[in-house]
């Protein structure tokens, strides 16, 4: 049976094992009015190419505004709806996320536009006392030079952003988790029947997670699975693994990741990180380093000497913030990032960025 069959019958079974009996309304409809507002100013100097005169100066922003709605049913059921737009309308498609959640005892059922479990299980792969895995300083503030894929980098919303797809996550037992989604079109949110002969299809992600606590901190590990089907004599499929594991203790925050990418192309990328946070009262302080190589050709040429033109990124970040109020954050962070392109030619470059986060 295919993989889409098993889904919606698992997510059938599930939608009405949670509303098994009637129910109505307990609590009104609440609704919550939100969003965040970032911007941010840096400095960089890098390598260029003959033809290049990059600016040495430059901003990166990102503005979005969320709604959600929430419930609580007679029989304990929580229904809750999402959306979140981008309020700067550089993207052709506006909206950033829009689904709807069921919770009970059973689990949590999740339909619409939003990253798989994998995504949500593991969240921040390394903490960073200013940015977030939303703002990347290779495409922000440095021009990237190979096709590693950095942005969301340790996660499976590397491959399918927030496209279309349902996800059922059970409910904690002793600290353990697991949660699996599927997307029928992974590498955009089509609508309707998908025509295998031009899209990737059918993604499934399996995540689990563990969290545990000892004295005077806590600790959390989780590992996942992705596989997709390529279109019809395409290289859009492939499959993916990941792990991550971090800790905390006190003010202090250890983290770390590793995702192996195996494309149907042939590819294959493997990218590691780890990170480390120190909070005390408003002030943090973060340091994460990261490396990440990818084939510069096919598996199946194992004869030809791949590691001559392996594309290979290292970036360091070093950042500061202070918090100001109730989600107001200003920061300062230095950068660093070596490059080397497929050709075999290295690309370095490295800088400082300010500025300042408002979530409300």
């Amino acid at each position: 049976m295919r993989q889409g069959v098993i889904l919606a019958l698992l997510a059938t079974f599930m939608a009405t094992s949670m509303v098994s009996r009637p129910a109505a309304a307990a609590d009104a409809i609440t609704l919550t009015l939100g969003g965040r507002i970032k911007q941010f100013f840096f400095v960089a100097g890098q390598t260029q190419a003959p033809a290049e005169a990059l600016n040495s100066t430059g901003m990166f922003n990102d503005t979005r505004i969320a709604a959600e709605g929430r419930t609580v049913l007679d029989n304990g059921i929580t229904v809750r709806a999402f959306a979140r737009f981008n309020a700067i309308g550089r993207e052709a498609v506006n909206v950033d996320e829009a689904y709807i959640d069921v919770v009970s005892s059973f689990g949590r059922l999740r339909m619409g536009e939003k990253a798989g479990v994998n995504a949500t299980t593991i969240g921040d792969p390394v903490p960073q006392a200013f940015l977030s895995v939303d703002e990347e300083i290779l495409g922000d503030a440095l021009k990237g030079r190979t096709a590693i894929a950095m942005r969301d980098a340790f996660t499976f919303k590397r491959f399918t952003r927030n496209a279309l797809g349902v996800s059922y996550q059970t409910p904690e037992l002793l600290g353990f988790k697991v949660g699996v989604a599927y997307h029928p079109s992974p590498t955009d949110s089509a609508i309707g029947t998908v025509d295998a002969a031009v899209k990737a299809h059918d993604a499934v992600d399996v995540t689990a997670g563990y969290d545990g606590d000892f004295t005077g901190g806590t600790y959390r590990i989780a590992a996942g699975y992705f596989r997709t089907s390529s279109r019809v004599g395409g290289t859009d499929g492939g499959q993916a693994w990941n792990v991550s594991a971090g800790a905390t203790y006190g003010g202090l925050e250890l983290a770390a990741a590793y995702i192996n990418s195996q494309p149907s192309s042939g590819r294959d990328e493997d990218a590691w990180t780890v990170g480390a946070l120190y909070g005390i009262g408003p002030f943090a302080i973060s340091a994460d380093y990261r490396s990440a190589k990818r084939r510069p050709v096919p598996r199946a040429l194992v004869l030809l000497p791949a590691r001559i033109f392996e594309e290979h990124v290292e970036r360091a970040t070093l950042q500061t913030s202070y918090k100001l109020g109730p989600g107001i954050l200003v920061g300062l962070a230095g950068f660093y990032a070596a490059q080397r392109d497929v050709l075999g030619d290295n690309w370095d470059g490295g800088g400082v960025l300010t500025g300042l986060r408002i979530d409300f």
